[in-house]
C-alpha cells in the first residue's frame, strides 16, 4: 500500500474511533497495528539515541499502551541489551498486552513500582513511557500523579509512547517529561498545545496504515519527498526548471545571500541569478559558478543603493521566481518595495522584505510567500505567532505564511500543514536562509515537479526539515554547521 503524504490532526477521541473503525473486533489487525506502531516507535527512538542500547526501561500501563511500549524496547534490543520494566497495574492477564507480555518475558526484568526510587541511580539509554494511552481522562489519580512526578529524576532519554502519560483531549498535564514524543497513526491534537510543550519534547508521528480522510489541518510525512525522486523529463530544458532571482545581502550581512543562492542551487533550480553588494560578488563566484552574479554598490548605510532600481527591473520578466529580503537591512526597505510592487511571479520574501509597508505595496505576485519566524511575525502583525493568527494573516494578505519556530507550520488561511521533523538542530543562523533558497528553487520548478504553490512549499520546509535529520544522524547537534545542511539534501532522498 503506498504510504500516505499527510497525517492528519485529531482529537485522541477521534482517532480512537478511527482506530476502532479500522479493527471492527479483529485481533489479528489490531495485533498487525501493534506491531506496525512498535516498529516505528523503536525506529524513532533508535534514531534519536543514535546508537546501541545497554539498558532499557519500560513504565508500563495495563493497557495497549504499555504493550506498544514493551515491544518497542524488545525491538531495540540486541544481544548485549538489558531491560528493565514497572508495570503500574501487574503484570497483564489478557489480550493483546499478555500476548506481548509472553513474547517479551525472557529478556525481561520485573521491577515492582514501589523500588522505582532505586532506578535513579541508574543510567539508562532510553526510557520508554507507555503508562496511560490515549483513551486518558483527566484528572490523573493522587497514586499516579505521585508515581509520574517520580519518574522526573530517571536519567536516560524519555521516549512517550503515542502522548506524554498524563496528556489527553481534556488535559496539557502534569505528565510523563519526554525528550521525544511518537505519536502514532495521526498527530494527535493535545500535543499541539503551547501548554504542553515542556512534556513533548521534540515530535514525531508514524504511520501505522489507518485510512484518514483529508483534513485541513494535517502533517507532512517522508514520503512527501518521493516527489523529487521522480526522473526529470528526458527532454526538458533548463528553461524549465526553474529560473530564480535572488536580491539581498548587504555590507555587514553578506553571508545570508550566498546560502540562498547555495541553497536553491543544491535544489534544482537550473538558473540562479543573485544581486548582491559589489564587494562580495568576487568570493561568491568562486565559491558558486553556477549562479549568474550581479555585484550591485551599496548606500553610505550598507545596502544596495536605489539608483540600481532600473537594472532590477529589467530582471524581474526573466523569472518565475523573485526571492528577496535576506541579509538586507531595514534602510533597503523603498528598494524592496518597488520591485516587488511590479514582480508577476511567485515571490518570497524573508528577513528584512518581511514589513507591513512592503507587503500593503504588493498587488501583482502570482503566489506571495513569507517565511517569518516569531519576532518577524510580529513585526508584520502586531500579534504574538500562533497558528490563529497565522492563519487569520496569511487570509488578510492571500499569502502563504511558513511560521518558523519549534514546531514549524505553513498555512494559506484554510490549510494548516505541520512539520514534525528537524527540530533544535535548525537552532542556528543561517538555517532560515537555506529554508528561503530550498522554497524558492521549489517555486521555480513547481510547474516541472507537476505542483500548486502551496505543495511546492510544504514539499520545500520538510525536505529542509529531513536534512536536519539527516545531518544530526551523521554528526549529532552539536559539532555541526548550518551550511552541512546542504549535504544532507540529497542524502536524504535516497533514503525515502
Amino acid at each position: 500500500m503506498k504510504s500516505p503524504t499527510h497525517l492528519p490532526i485529531l482529537r485522541c477521541s477521534e482517532a480512537a474511533t478511527e482506530e476502532a473503525r479500522f479493527i471492527k473486533g479483529r485481533t489479528s489487525v489490531a495485533w498487525q497495528l501493534m506491531q506496525k506502531a512498535a516498529r516505528g516507535v523503536a525506529q524513532e527512538a533508535l534514531a534519536f539515541l543514535n546508537r546501541r542500547p545497554e539498558k532499557i526501561l519500560v513504565l508500563a500501563g495495563k493497557g495497549n499502551n504499555g504493550a506498544d511500549a514493551l515491544l518497542a524496547a524488545k525491538i531495540c534490543r540486541h544481544s548485549g541489551t538489558s531491560i528493565q520494566v514497572v508495570f503500574l497495574e501487574g503484570i497483564p492477564q489478557q489480550g493483546l498486552p499478555y500476548k506481548v507480555w509472553k513474547l517479551c518475558r525472557k529478556n525481561v526484568t520485573v521491577i515492582p513500582p514501589q523500588r522505582l526510587a532505586t532506578l535513579k541511580k541508574e543510567n539508562f539509554c532510553l526510557i520508554f513511557d507507555g503508562l496511560i494511552g490515549q483513551g486518558f481522562r483527566a484528572p490523573l489519580s493522587p497514586s499516579l500523579n505521585r508515581f509520574i512526578e517520580s519518574t522526573h529524576s530517571l536519567q536516560g532519554l524519555r521516549i512517550a509512547v503515542d502522548l506524554p502519560s498524563g496528556i489527553g483531549d481534556d488535559s496539557v498535564g502534569p505528565a510523563f517529561r519526554a525528550d521525544l514524543t511518537v505519536s502514532i497513526g495521526c498527530l494527535k491534537r493535545p500535543l499541539l498545545s503551547p501548554r504542553a510543550q515542556r512534556f513533548v519534547g521534540r515530535l514525531r508521528v508514524i504511520d501505522i496504515g489507518l485510512p484518514f480522510a483529508e483534513t485541513n489541518e494535517s502533517c507532512t510525512m517522508a514520503s512527501l519527498l518521493s516527489t523529487l525522486q521522480k526522473p526529470r523529463p528526458a527532454r526538458t530544458d533548463k528553461r524549465l526548471q526553474g529560473r530564480l532571482l535572488i536580491v539581498g545581502g548587504s555590507e555587514n550581512l553578506s553571508g545570508a545571500v550566498i546560502m540562498n543562492t547555495a541553497a536553491a542551487l543544491q535544489t534544482g533550480a537550473a538558473l540562479v541569478t543573485t544581486c548582491l553588494p559589489q564587494n562580495v560578488k568576487a568570493r561568491a563566484v568562486v565559491t558558486y559558478p553556477e549562479a549568474m552574479w550581479r555585484g550591485l554598490t551599496t548606500s553610505p548605510g550598507g545596502s544596495i543603493a536605489l539608483k540600481h532600481l532600473a537594472q532590477l527591473k529589467k530582471l524581474l520578466p526573466l523569472n518565475d521566481v523573485l526571492l528577496v529580503g535576506s541579509g538586507m537591512s531595514p534602510k533597503a526597505s523603498p528598494l524592496i518595495q518597488k520591485i516587488t510592487a511590479q514582480f508577476r511571479g511567485d515571490l518570497v520574501l524573508d528577513a528584512d522584505a518581511l514589513r507591513p509597508e512592503i507587503i500593503s505595496k504588493i498587488s501583482h505576485a502570482q503566489n506571495l510567500v513569507l517565511l517569518p519566524h516569531a519576532g518577524e511575525f510580529k513585526r508584520l502583525s502586531k500579534q504574538k505567532l500562533s497558528i490563529e493568527a497565522g492563519k487569520t494573516f496569511a487570509k488578510k494578505w492571500k499569502a502563504i505564511v511558513v511560521l518558523k519556530g519549534p514546531l514549524t507550520a505553513i498555512t494559506d488561511g484554510t490549510r494548516v500543514v505541520y512539520v514534525p521533523w528537524g527540530g533544535p538542530i535548525l537552532a542556528r543562523g543561517g538555517s532560515g536562509d537555506i529554508l528561503a533558497g530550498i522554497v524558492s528553487s521549489l517555486l521555480a520548478r513547481r510547474k516541472s515537479l507537476g505542483l500548486l504553490a502551496f505543495q511546492a512549499v510544504e514539499l520545500a520546509v520538510t525536505w529542509h526539515a529531513f536534512a536536519a535529520d539527516e545531518l544530526r544522524k551523521k554528526w549529532g547537534e552539536e559539532a555541526v554547521r548550518t551550511t552541512q545542511l546542504l549535504s544532507g539534501l540529497s542524502s536524504v532522498l535516497k533514503k525515502v
